[in-house]
């Protein structure tokens, strides 16, 4: 064999290495980026029929109305409340109910969120705070321990009995929308919100108030009715998301295409903060029931507004991402995310308490 055909068996042999390395990178990265969910994704838009595909709307109407139903729930979590509170009663008439959705061992946050916005101190107003939290994987561990004491000091935390995690942020939603419809079923609107948020409650019943004041455009009514929007009517709203879902195999957000076939989400609100008033909280809740379970929190209340004909209202006074601060530039905002550190919390929510009164 001459050096040419040497040369020429060389050269063939490093480009079928590239062919195979080539292949195998493609492969790769078709695998890595999931993009056969994304090729055989089901259209939102056509095709949407998330379980149970019935009329879900109609079943919360007979279960309110107090009929019986031919549907059995499928979305029932078998977990108890290991504490109450007396802070609320199905017939207390409340203008506004905070549920603040707490990790453990967050004690800092919820000291700060007590000496801030949760002081429930607002003149001609009547609102109320309560933390809800999980279990540890320990139930006599130093933690359990350490919140029984802040427990027993502040009488404003619901536990339940399910392992406080990130993936299990669904259940520690659809249990407190369960408290609720239990023991608070009379409030006029309810805030849920995470414990790392920024909260102006004055500025969100000044929200709730213009909202209130705002008439139904080219109603009909009767004498004695009203056209004004209120509490009995659905309000879902903080800081909507248009997006689809994230396939990336090495992403925390990933979601399969067994787990979620379609190539969009519902519309949804960000779970960082988000307002529900009395009719929407009672109908979410009780649809939920009858909706599969989801395990990110935000998706899944997207999920059962779409299925009970809830649009999400966007509010650009909710901040998804962190705002930064000044007084004037906080003279609107509802909620900002981003405040995990207390001293901060506490600067700001002075600053602009102060700054507003003067």
């Amino acid at each position: 064999m001459n050096l040419l055909q040497i040369s020429k068996q060389s050269i063939m042999k490093r480009r079928h290495l590239k062919y195979v390395v080539c292949a195998c990178v493609l492969v790769y990265i078709y695998n890595f980026f999931g993009v056969s969910d994304y090729l055989y994704a089901k259209s939102f838009d056509n095709d949407f029929d998330y379980p149970l595909n019935v009329d879900i709307k109609s079943i919360v109407n007979d279960v309110l109305a107090g009929k019986k139903v031919a549907v059995t729930p499928i979305n029932y979590y078998p977990y108890r409340f290991l504490t109450n509170s007396g802070k609320c009663s199905t017939t207390d008439n409340l203008d506004l109910f905070i549920v603040v959705k707490s990790a453990m061992d967050h004690f800092g946050h919820r000291d700060a969120i007590r000496k801030t916005y949760g002081r429930e101190n607002v003149p001609g107003r009547t609102v109320k705070t309560l933390f809800f939290l999980g279990i540890d994987s320990e139930p006599k561990s130093d933690l359990q321990k350490e919140i029984d004491r802040e427990m027993a000091k502040y009488k404003d935390i619901i536990q339940m009995d399910f392992i406080d995690s990130y993936f299990n942020n669904t259940v520690k939603t659809m249990m407190s929308f369960r408290w609720l419809f239990e023991h608070c079923a009379a409030a006029d609107y309810y805030l849920f919100t995470d414990d790392d948020m920024y909260i102006s409650v004055n500025n969100l019943l000044a929200y709730i108030h213009d909202r209130e004041a705002t008439r139904i455009p080219n109603a009909k009514r009767l004498p004695h009715e009203t056209t004004t929007i209120g509490p009995k009517d659905y309000l879902f709203t903080g800081y909507v998301f248009k997006s689809a879902p994230q396939r990336f195999k090495s992403s925390k957000w990933r979601v399969s295409f067994e787990e979620y076939p379609w190539d969009k989400w519902p519309a949804y609100i960000t779970a960082g903060a988000y307002v529900v008033s009395n009719k929407a909280m009672k109908d979410m809740y009780v649809a939920s029931l009858f909706v599969k379970h989801f395990r990110f929190d935000d998706i899944y209340l997207g999920i059962v507004a779409k299925k009970i004909g809830i649009t999400p209202r966007h509010c650009p006074d909710f901040h998804f991402y962190k705002k930064p601060f000044s007084s004037e530039g906080y003279l609107n905002v509802i909620a900002s995310h981003g405040y995990g550190n207390h001293e901060e919390l506490l600067r700001v929510w002075n600053e602009m308490n102060d700054f507003v009164s003067s």
